[in-house]
């Protein structure tokens, strides 16, 4: 899809007033001054929608609801290349004050920096830091009982009731994720 038809479906979609007005209905304040989503989701916690008005064949086009905020009071187009980051660390905030435009490295930078995105704080952990000694526990040192080794099978297993997958497991007793925890555990070895 042309970068040109997106921008002229954006364009068209900015300057209807009504439509701007039902967009702006699905935004709530906030304390923290941020206009939350109240519509759709990705996976991710985004805010996102579905839009067939003013769609050059009627079939429709998605867009990310802090995207489009973004188009609406800011007049200003942004490439697909260029981010929004939020300067709040809300995923579902679309007030245009709390963003600025950066680069995949700069949203990484931002994340890395805030701490939002790793262990319990992530939105999307299964697990808390106390499970994931646990687990470092039973893969390296074993059980109270016997201190023979798990398994990742046997750890998974163990972690059913969660529905914890083999990955998520190996990512763990390799250092791949909860990285501060796994150094922890080893510092103490």
């Amino acid at each position: 899809m042309s970068e040109k038809v997106v921008k002229k479906h954006i364009d068209r979609l900015c300057a209807d007033k009504a439509w701007v007005k039902t967009f702006m209905s699905k935004l709530k304040k906030n304390q923290r001054g941020c206009w939350e989503w109240q519509g759709g989701l990705d996976p991710d916690g985004y805010g996102r929608f579905h839009v067939k008005k003013h769609h050059e064949t009627g079939t429709g086009r998605n867009f990310f609801a802090h995207r489009m905020s973004y188009f609406i009071h800011c007049q200003e187009y942004i490439t697909p290349n260029e981010l929004i980051l939020h300067q709040c660390n809300n995923r579902l905030c679309c007030n245009p004050d709390h963003f600025h435009i950066g680069s995949h490295k700069d949203n990484m930078d931002d994340l890395s920096a805030s701490g939002n995105v790793a262990g319990e704080k992530n939105p999307r952990s299964i697990l808390n830091e106390d499970e994931v000694w646990d687990i470092l526990n039973l893969y390296y040192i074993g059980d109270e009982e016997s201190y023979s080794p798990y398994s990742i099978t046997m750890i998974v297993k163990e972690y059913s009731e969660l529905d914890i997958k083999k990955g998520t497991i190996s990512d763990i007793v390799y250092g791949r994720t909860w990285t501060k925890i796994y150094d922890e555990f080893f510092e103490g070895k």
